[in-house]
């Protein structure tokens, strides 16, 4: 890096991006940003970010790339098209992936970067459009310590928590790892709440003995309660659950991991697509099982 403050470019202002970028700037982190839409780039430029013309171009003025996109042909593209990041990457630069992809896609990724004489990190995170905003956000990252180290206050300023969960790809697979868990939560309490509601049960009582439980949990606290109010404005939307949910069955064939409950998941959250759900939070799967006879 040319300076004790490293210049960032941040590529991907999504639901998580968009607030991730922001607390860059909060920290007082010079921030490049682009994104696919333009639009999107404008409240972050009002708060002092700079605009980038291409992703090559960002790369080529920053220290520390960032990219938080959806999917992993999406930042395959992002890095490796025409004008992409690999084009404008300069040696001795960082480029961290935080989207949640396969760990090949990491791997595949990082090897295209050294190539370039430059570092890697993928650093997905946990934690969803709250946790982005106020920097509370849990990083897993997968790569060498050393970038760790160099890439730490930027990471810092983005989360709470930051995990070192081994070499190139570690971080990917401990975000499916641990999406799988939030999946299996939802469904579980989608179905629980409803089997409560037909029994003729207070699914607000129903909440109350879950936190009294030895299985308590602060999800329940906060989406359980909107769940019970119907309520599922998006926070992590439910295309990308099931974006997500493809992906853990990939891996597991990968690594021949038998996940049979997690396919019967996957199933449920791929009707609550075709029911036009989409764009809802993930949690939207109980009002898929509520049309259910």
């Amino acid at each position: 890096m040319t300076s004790s403050v490293p210049r960032i470019g941040f590529l991907g202002l999504g639901t998580m991006g968009a607030p991730m970028a922001a607390n860059l700037l909060g920290a007082k982190f010079p921030v490049t940003v682009w994104n696919r839409t333009a639009a999107k780039m404008e409240p972050l430029l009002r708060r002092g970010a700079k605009a980038g013309k291409t992703p090559a171009q960002v790369a080529g003025d920053s220290d520390i790339i960032i990219t938080m996109v959806s999917r992993p042909q999406d930042v395959e593209e992002l890095v490796t098209r025409p004008e992409g990041v690999l084009e404008g990457l300069r040696a001795g630069s960082v480029l961290i992936d935080m989207s949640t992809v396969l760990p090949a896609t990491s791997r595949t990724l990082a090897g295209a970067v050294a190539a370039k004489q430059a570092e890697f990190l993928d650093a997905p995170v946990v934690g969803s459009k709250g946790p982005a905003t106020d920097a509370s956000l849990v990083i897993l990252v997968g790569g060498l310590p050393t970038t760790l180290e160099r890439s730490r206050p930027v990471l810092a300023a983005m989360g709470k928590t930051i995990i070192h969960a081994g070499g190139v790809g570690a971080g990917a697979a401990m975000k499916l790892s641990t999406n799988l868990m939030l999946a299996h939560l939802a469904a579980g309490f989608a179905e629980a709440l409803l089997l409560a509601r037909r029994a003729g049960l207070d699914p607000k009582q129903y909440l109350e003995v879950l936190e009294a439980s030895t299985f308590r949990s602060p999800w329940y606290h906060t989406k359980g309660k909107s769940m019970i109010a119907g309520e599922f404005a998006p926070h992590f939307a439910l295309k990308h659950m099931r974006k997500d949910l493809g992906l853990m069955r990939e891996l597991s064939s990968d690594v021949k991991a038998a996940l049979p409950i997690t396919e019967a998941i996957e199933a449920l959250f791929g009707r609550s697509e075709q029911a036009g759900r989409s764009e809802l939070d993930y949690s939207a799967i109980l009002a898929t099982l509520e049309e259910t006879r």
